[in-house]
């Protein structure tokens, strides 16, 4: 059950990973901020198919700490959302802003 607990955080860790650098390029005002939404996109696709595996290993399983870990990730994945949403309206409205 190690396995299990050590791929849900591993999980969790991956979908920040996959944000983190979002707020970076929309933060020096980079180029890349479309291509970088665009991996953090990736990264939170990547991780919900993760979640699907896990919850099938959980599936069968009664120990409490691997189904929390999985309740953890999937809120990680939700927040990730949460993030790249925010980080495409400013991509956005920064966009609008350097036109006029």
């Amino acid at each position: 059950m190690n396995w299990l607990r050590s791929g849900v955080v591993a999980c969790s860790l991956v979908a920040f990973v996959a944000v983190v650098p979002a707020g970076y390029a929309l933060a020096d005002g980079g180029g890349h901020v479309k291509e970088t939404i665009k991996h953090a996109k990736e990264g939170v696709e990547h991780e919900k198919e993760a979640i699907k595996h896990l919850e099938e290993a959980v599936k069968g399983s009664n120990d409490p700490h691997a189904k929390e870990a999985l309740e953890h990730a999937k809120e990680a994945v939700k927040h990730a959302e949460e993030s790249l949403a925010h980080a495409e309206q400013a991509s956005s409205k920064k966009g609008k802003g350097k036109s006029k």
